[in-house]
């Protein structure tokens, strides 16, 4: 017997790009079919710029799960129609994949199609300074439900955003991975163009999920987006978006009450976070204005002025524009609005943790917790990332804790110590020293090594991270220029093991000393001593280390290191 194979949805943007910058657009087709059960028609918009065969299909599989692909149409349209070869007898979840045949290039769609009603959808070429983008959107609607017991719907009006030109309106559903799987795809629904303003979807869903509803332009869907607003979703609840503020911005509101009314709406509609909200949105112009310059500029002078240097590393004469990288940076007045708005939302989380005793409740509140907003995107600090999860752990059997929740209080705590570290080791303070084992096989020490030369480039790396393999490479060229002036790069691999560090520094060939975290010819990752000693929480990190073990630069491109050792070394050789 045979079966039809329902999925959530597709990728539906293809892209070209040669970069992420703002686009310039040259030129920008839109144009508007519909499906039926007989055919697809030409509805409106201009002619494509190149032409298009369109195909519709779905999958099936056997008693063998052997899965088969049926054609219901493919080809070119004729006189503004492409007749179906076959058709369906029952709702179908059905592929839309237009081809783009000059440029060989596939976009495509998903759509429940029914033998009494009619799918509308919209094809996208726009073609930028920086890449062509090619998207197959729904128009107005995305109804995907099949079974009434677990269908929800989430409908609105978005007429009075004015930050998005009204006919690339898009609307997607994407339901994050749950904690602790991170790591997993995100579900997402396919997206829906706004018509007039109004969009609808519907789904089926099975128990009370986690969604955000992003907001963003056609066709380049993924970056970036004018609003994503929280939305648990669970099956027999209508939900809309609705105004939010004053600001144009909005929030999703459930027809009774839910998991998202409790979770959500109990601080989203809060009489004082709306206010917030739209105080956020002033603070934000403030600042884009400028109207905080001054205020900023006085505390950066303060902070420099009160910048603390090692005695020992009273000799070096540190630019301003090196301190500026390293003191406390000024808070807008927006960043404080925003942290106000996630306190309120936190502390109102933990509030409900605390109460619940449905595990599966407390797995979507520390989701909940984690997920970034347009109105408060920024990161809960670490401490409260951590004490949210020990009270996570009280709802969670022993099992779960041990093998999920407490490995990532550990790394959060370790991640926290090593900030501290790192943040601690700014130029003008002395750089730790550290004795390590070569590639060779021989003990170096960084005391050493300073004692030969008159500036010490330090990097850390491992050979999963591409950024610390570029820059790396890339080192070569300066190596050469400058390692007979008394410049010398040190590298250590913090490699999970040794035969794996050892591969990769014999591909690249790297003419320094070459370091890496081995005690008793084992490698240990990220847990060695240097990495405590020196803070290295993230990839690629490297510091710049003068003749008397003092710390000149950190965090630096390639481009900046040739400039410091152009000023320096080259002084000093003449």
């Amino acid at each position: 017997m045979k079966k039809t194979l329902f999925t959530i949805g597709l990728v539906a943007i293809t892209l070209i790009l040669n970069g992420c910058q703002s686009q310039s657009v040259s030129t920008q087709t839109i144009t508007h079919y519909s499906l039926s059960n007989e055919s697809i028609r030409f509805v409106q918009g201009l002619p494509m710029q190149q032409p298009i065969s369109i195909s519709v299909s779905y999958e099936v599989a056997d008693e063998n799960n052997e899965v088969s692909s049926i054609i219901l149409a493919s080809g070119q349209l004729i006189d503004g129609e492409l007749k179906l070869e076959q058709t369906v007898t029952e709702p179908t979840e059905v592929v839309i994949a237009v081809n783009f045949v000059t440029d060989d290039v596939t976009s495509k769609t998903s759509a429940i199609l029914r033998p009494d009603s009619s799918v509308e959808f919209v094809v996208f070429d726009r073609v930028t300074t920086y890449g062509n983008y090619k998207q197959v959107l729904l128009k107005g609607s995305n109804h995907r439900s099949l079974d009434d017991t677990q269908k929800f719907s989430l409908k609105g009006n978005l007429s009075e955003i004015r930050d998005i030109v009204p006919e690339l309106m898009q609307v997607r559903l994407i339901a994050e991975p749950s904690f602790p799987d991170y790591d997993e795809i995100s579900v997402v629904f396919d997206p829906v163009l706004v018509d007039e303003g109004e969009f609808s979807i519907e789904g089926d869903i099975t128990e009370p999920t986690l969604f955000k509803v992003a907001i963003t332009e056609a066709p380049a869907a993924y970056f970036g987006g004018i609003e994503y607003l929280p939305a648990i979703l669970e099956p027999g609840v209508n939900y809309r978006v609705i105004p939010l503020g004053n600001k144009g911005k909005h929030a999703v509101i459930a027809d009774r009450d839910s998991v998202h009314t409790q979770l959500v709406s109990s601080w989203r509609l809060e009489p004082e976070y709306v206010t917030l909200v739209d105080k956020l949105y002033d603070d934000y112009l403030d600042a884009m204005w400028g109207l905080e310059r001054e205020v900023h500029e006085e505390h950066d002078k303060i902070q420099i002025r009160n910048y603390h240097m090692a005695e020992q590393c009273d000799h070096i004469n540190l630019l301003d524009e090196v301190k500026s990288r390293f003191v406390e940076p000024y808070k807008y007045v927006y960043q404080s609005t925003s942290d106000q708005l996630k306190k309120m939302r936190t502390e109102t989380l933990r509030t409900h943790l605390r109460k619940t005793e449905d595990s599966a409740i407390a797995r979507i509140i520390v989701d909940l917790n984690r997920v970034r907003l347009g109105t408060d995107w920024r990161a809960n600090p670490i401490h409260e990332r951590v004490a949210i999860l020990e009270e996570f752990a009280q709802k969670m059997d022993d099992a779960f804790v041990n093998q999920f929740v407490t490995p990532r209080i550990d790394s959060l705590t370790r991640r926290a110590l090593l900030e501290k570290r790192n943040s601690s080791l700014l130029p003008g303070q002395v750089a730790p020293n550290f004795t390590l084992t070569s590639i060779s096989g021989d003990d170096v020490s960084l005391s050493e090594v300073l004692s030969k030369n008159r500036r010490v480039s330090v990097s850390f790396w491992r050979s999963d991270c591409d950024h610390c393999i570029k820059r790396i490479l890339a080192l070569k060229e300066l190596y050469a220029e400058f390692k007979d002036l008394g410049f010398e790069v040190v590298t250590i691999s913090i490699e999970d093991n040794l035969a794996e560090w050892k591969a990769t520094s014999d591909g690249m060939n790297l003419p320094w000393i070459n370091l890496g975290a081995v005690a008793d010819g084992v490698m240990n990752g990220d847990s060695p001593p240097i990495v405590v000693k020196y803070g290295v929480f993230d990839l690629p990190n490297h510091f710049l280390i003068d003749h008397e073990g003092c710390i000149l630069n950190k965090q630096f491109s390639n481009s900046r290191l040739k400039e410091m050792l152009d000023s320096r070394l080259v002084e000093i050789a003449n």
